[in-house]
């Protein structure tokens, strides 16, 4: 069996989706906050930082722990030529390489946001 976590109510569960979640993690932004032209933020990396404490119990477990799973961030390698920025935005940017450039898919639903995702791709690649 494979390695376990201690859901906050006691019960272990598989800590295989965190490993999957993780895979080809390749960095993130240096600068948590995304801000518009007038410096006002739009996006906040960190706003989510506080789901790396244990789930309260004010809180459904499961729910604290698919939230967990989805406050990963950063530029991912999906398959070869395939990137993913994951959490800039409620969606994920998709970047396939291409033999005459890159096409982008779903480019997010700003543009603050946007931008800094293919900041982050061209920083990497």
């Amino acid at each position: 069996m494979g390695k376990q976590r201690k859901h906050s109510r006691g019960e272990s569960v598989p800590s295989s989706d965190f490993d999957n979640a993780d895979r080809g993690f390749i960095g993130t932004a240096k600068d948590p906050k995304i801000a518009d032209a007038s410096g006002r933020v739009v996006w906040d990396l960190e706003a989510y930082d506080f789901l790396d404490a244990d789930c309260p119990d004010t809180a459904n477990p499961s729910l604290w722990r698919q939230s967990q799973l989805c406050a990963r961030h950063g530029l991912y390698e999906v398959a070869e030529g395939i990137y993913q920025v994951r959490g800039f935005d409620l969606s994920n940017v998709t970047l396939i390489e291409g033999e005459r450039g890159v096409v982008v898919v779903d480019p997010l639903l700003s543009a603050e946001p946007a931008a800094a995702a293919l900041a982050l791709y061209r920083e990497h690649r």
